[in-house]
């Protein structure tokens, strides 16, 4: 047996701890509530504040957006000890994932776009020709969702009136968006939130382990793992497919030929779930097939990407929010029907 795949990658668990943590302690001292004072003052709708919130965090060119993303959100939504809140709570883990889930089709930073620009030798703004529709497709989805289906009274913002104590916003919310600044700046995650984790028990005085170990959830913890673990087995086929993809010219102008070849694609992007992976797949197929079917495997690898048991962003928004499989598919799951049968239409 290969043990590496049970460690590798794992040091996403400490990050993850640490966030919690950070996260935890910010709520329940409330170091956060003078700058969403500061942001309610200026914006009046309660699902904007937390969309531009969730969007902000969830572009930055740092890893694990999501889980930066869900750990704040979770400071501004209500208690989730309280069991009236657990609908407004679970409306949160539905905008931060949808969110945070467009730049795949449009940041110079991502894989996603990088990766079949370099193989195809595209410019950036021959790329974006090729996703735009998906994107627009996206970007008036999730305006729509979050804006016409949800309503301001299905959002619960967990801010308390008062005066704004600046110390503690300068010692208490500053130190965080720095820690976010070096995440940005390239230094490792879990050492990052490791040291904010540390700083913030010593500015609360909170040492007790039981307190400190309340902010975990383990059972997210334990998922995660297993995911990881799952993803890193699958992944060790991911040659094996992309061999059998450049081995296997499929005729794509006959149906048979069409159907076949989409997917495997399709199938290969669910079990991976994987950015880099499905951005690979979509260059090789792009590459084999031609220019004129990168917009059709782009919606069907990302569409596949986003609904894949393996994604990790899915399981920390429905274990941080309460936000059901049930809920996050029935939404997500009609967004992909869109991106695919709009890629088809064009092609």
């Amino acid at each position: 047996m290969n043990f590496e795949l049970l460690y590798l990658k794992q040091e996403y668990l400490l990050y993850l701890v640490g966030v919690m943590v950070v996260a935890g302690i910010m709520k329940d001292s409330n170091y956060l509530n003078d700058f969403y004072q500061i942001i309610a003052s200026k914006i009046k709708s309660k699902r904007l504040i937390v969309f531009l919130i969730s969007l902000i965090t969830g572009i930055l060119p740092i890893p694990g957006r999501v889980t930066v993303s869900a750990g704040i959100l979770d400071t501004l939504a209500p208690d989730k000890k309280l069991k009236k809140y657990a609908k407004s709570r679970s409306k949160f883990g539905i905008i931060d994932y949808l969110a945070t889930h467009h730049y795949y089709l449009w940041s110079p930073l991502e894989k996603t776009i990088i990766l079949p620009m370099a193989v195809l030798g595209l410019t950036y703004a021959e790329m974006l020709s090729y996703t735009m529709g998906l994107l627009i497709i996206s970007v008036s989805y999730i305006l729509w969702y979050i804006f016409g289906k949800m309503e301001e009274k299905d959002i619960v913002l967990a801010i308390k009136k008062e005066q704004i104590n600046w110390v503690r916003l300068l010692t208490g919310a500053l130190p965080l968006f720095v820690a976010i600044g070096l995440l940005v700046s390239g230094i490792k995650p879990w050492i990052v939130f490791g040291s904010a984790t540390l700083y913030y028990i010593v500015r609360s005085s909170t040492y007790s382990l039981r307190t400190i170990n309340s902010y975990v959830n383990w059972n997210l913890i334990l998922t995660l793992a297993v995911i990881i673990i799952l993803s890193n087995i699958i992944k060790i086929y991911y040659n094996d497919i992309e061999t059998f993809l450049r081995i296997s010219f499929f005729d794509m102008s006959t149906i048979k030929g069409f159907i076949i070849i989409s997917a495997i694609a399709y199938g290969a992007s669910f079990a991976l779930g994987s950015s880099s992976k499905y951005a690979g797949i979509v260059a090789l197929l792009a590459v084999i097939y031609g220019l004129e079917y990168l917009t059709w495997f782009i919606a069907l690898e990302f569409s596949a990407y986003l609904i894949s048991p393996t994604h990790k962003c899915t399981h920390i928004g429905r274990m941080y929010f309460g936000t059901t499989l049930k809920k996050y598919y029935a939404i997500v799951s009609l967004w992909t029907i869109i991106m695919i049968g709009y890629a088809y239409l064009i092609m």
